[in-house]
């Protein structure tokens, strides 16, 4: 019979996964957690939960004996998701593990992707130090791992969706606030994974599939556009406000980040001489009087010298531009400049995959669930929406 270790089993994906699990039988389910996350899930379910430290080599290899197949699931800081993802691998070699299913991203291929990553073959470009970059050497520590005798596949979502999806609660989050900016008319492609569909492409690679540490995009397959998305996430919204549109080029400079200064001697001429940088010198009385008879013979060359020479040193008087509205949530805003759709058609015939739930009807008990947990059906309603979350 097969032990399934479910590492990370309190994130959003691990805790679906082992209630599905659960229910599926007659395996054995083991659910790793560090911490409570969505432990909560799992305790109904009258499941042992066992706490690992994947930063203890001894105590992962422990952990590990008996086990046959591992998920990892977590998400972490870097030491975790490098360092403990090292320790796990070499924990499952030496344990004999049958099978490695690794969660993987489609970030790898970087931020904003090239055209070719509609198909796992493209170019792998994320900026080095970004959660793309992270999640890529972990890619090649799996593959690695596989070379060796590890039998392994990474498994490449774009957004979660689905009921507890942090993802769609955010967005609706942005929305409600009108931090959220559609760009130009939402065409733009949204890929999305309904978190059942997910756990189902779990369930088939932990059976099938390639055993080379190979990514397979694993998507809802359907061209969905963020139109479509905040269109459903509108009508929970509290606000009627539908967003306001934003061009490529406003979006693709939106939160970009900007170099340090650049070393120039004439700007640090100019700060030395500056009225911040005076004002503290002549404290000391040398460079008062020195300050005081400079002031003096600049002032005597007229108003039009001395305003010109303010300005060279000084610059001109900069005046702040005042956004007409609330602060939009970058990182959200941007991803809809990733604008390829991810084909999942290597998962559909090395897997067997086909997605069993459609996005219309993702979103549609995504909603029900949303608005049962929020109250929004009961007659309380009208009181419970004053309260400020």
């Amino acid at each position: 019979m097969k032990r399934i270790a479910v590492v990370g089993a309190s994130g959003f994906v691990g805790s679906s996964l082992v209630e599905q699990l659960h229910r599926r039988g007659p395996a054995e389910i083991v659910p790793f957690i560090h911490s409570s996350g969505n432990a909560w899930r799992l305790a109904r379910l009258g499941i042992e939960l066992r706490t690992l430290d994947l930063l203890d080599k001894e105590k992962v290899v422990d952990a590990l004996r008996g086990i046959t197949h591992v998920v990892n699931c977590t998400r972490g800081g870097d030491e975790v998701m490098l360092r403990g993802l090292k320790h796990l691998l070499a924990a499952s070699k030496s344990n004999r593990v049958e099978r490695f299913v690794h969660l993987g991203s489609v970030a790898v291929y970087g931020d904003p992707p090239p055209a070719q990553s509609e198909h796992e073959d493209a170019p792998t470009e994320p900026d080095r130090g970004s959660y793309g970059w992270i999640k890529l050497q972990q890619d090649r520590m799996v593959q690695s791992a596989s070379r060796e005798g590890l039998q392994s596949v990474i498994l490449c979502p774009p957004n979660i969706s689905g009921t507890h999806s942090i993802y769609l609660l955010s967005l609706l989050d942005a929305l409600n606030a009108e931090a959220f900016a559609l760009l130009e008319d939402g065409s733009a492609p949204c890929n999305l994974v309904d978190v059942r569909n997910l756990v189902h492409a779990i369930e088939l690679a932990l059976s099938d599939g390639p055993k080379n540490g190979q990514r397979l995009f694993v998507t809802d397959d359907e061209r969905t556009t963020w139109q479509d998305v905040v269109g459903t996430l509108m009508r929970l919204a509290e606000s009627a406000r539908w967003p306001r549109s934003i061009s490529r080029d406003e979006l693709s400079h939106l939160g970009a980040a900007t170099g340090g200064p650049q070393a120039s001697i004439l700007k640090s001429m100019k700060h030395v001489v500056s009225s911040d940088v005076r004002q503290a010198l002549r404290k000391d009385p040398l460079w008062h009087r020195f300050d005081t008879a400079l002031r003096r013979g600049i002032a005597r060359m007229g108003k039009p010298v001395e305003s010109a020479l303010r300005t060279s040193v000084e610059g001109p008087i900069l005046i702040s531009k005042v956004w007409p509205g609330p602060s939009l949530n970058t990182g959200l805003c941007r991803q809809q400049l990733r604008g390829v759709l991810h084909s999942c058609d290597a998962a559909k015939g090395q897997l067997g995959y086909r997605p069993i739930l459609r996005v219309a009807e993702s979103m549609s008990v995504f909603s029900a669930w949303y608005r049962y947990q929020m109250g929004m059906e009961s007659g309380m309603w009208p009181l419970l929406r004053q309260i400020p979350r």
